[in-house]
């Protein structure tokens, strides 16, 4: 092999390396910015999730309050479940609570994906309407199961940021300072006796998860889909 050639296969191999290299560090700090804002925006919900909580205990008893419950989907086979923000037990009926932390301009039509646009992103997220639809029936099934089947069951959301706008109204989609008014305005009073709340709570404490492994395994399952 000539000399020019032998160099110029030299240069071409050390590009490729370079290229190589090059393309191993941007994926991964693009895998560091992206974990760095996945926790980020985890710990704006967790706080949110706290002063919603806060909230609650401070207006209602602590026996009426349950934060970050996993409940099961009865009909899954893979031991599936879902993560309930807050839920609200007393007279009137069964409070499911979804708690956002979004901030700026929330499109938000009937439809599978809304899009919140803040400092000039437009970034795509599930419906909570539908989302907290879910939990809702997934309660319902639980209470049905265990022969409580006229127990009212309501789905409220809840964007606890103060810089938050919607692009459309909806009744059980409301700020955080609403959230305690709309529980005590809404719903039947005395629709249910005090043993039957009693007797809700226990069927939810009883059905929730226990463990935390099924926390983990729920957040992962999240992220997953994320991906």
């Amino acid at each position: 092999m000539n000399e020019p050639l032998q160099s110029m296969l030299l240069i071409a191999g050390t590009l490729l390396a370079v290229i190589a290299v090059a393309a191993v560090v941007f994926v991964l700090i693009v895998k560091i910015q992206t974990a760095s804002r996945r926790r980020r925006i985890e710990g704006y919900g967790r706080e949110s999730e706290q002063r919603i909580d806060a909230l609650l205990r401070k207006n209602f008893t602590d026996n009426a309050v349950m934060s970050g419950v996993y409940l099961p989907y009865l009909r899954s086979k893979d031991g599936k479940h879902a993560e309930i923000d807050h839920l609200v037990i007393n007279r009137s009926g069964v409070y499911v609570i979804e708690v956002k932390s979004h901030n700026g301009f929330i499109r938000c039509p009937d439809e599978k994906m809304w899009w919140q646009t803040y400092n000039d992103k437009k970034i795509s997220f599930y419906n909570p309407i539908r989302q907290n639809h879910t939990h809702t029936k997934i309660v319902s099934e639980i209470l049905r199961s265990e022969g409580q089947y006229n127990v009212p069951v309501y789905s409220v959301v809840v964007f606890t940021s103060r810089r938050v706008t919607f692009s459309e109204k909806h009744d059980n989609v409301i700020g955080g300072d609403q959230l305690v008014p709309y529980i005590r305005r809404t719903g039947r009073k005395n629709a249910l006796s005090t043993s039957q709340v009693g007797r809700v709570r226990r069927i939810i404490k009883d059905h929730a998860a226990k463990d935390r492994s099924t926390a983990r395994r729920h957040r992962a399952n999240v992220r997953g889909h994320k991906r």
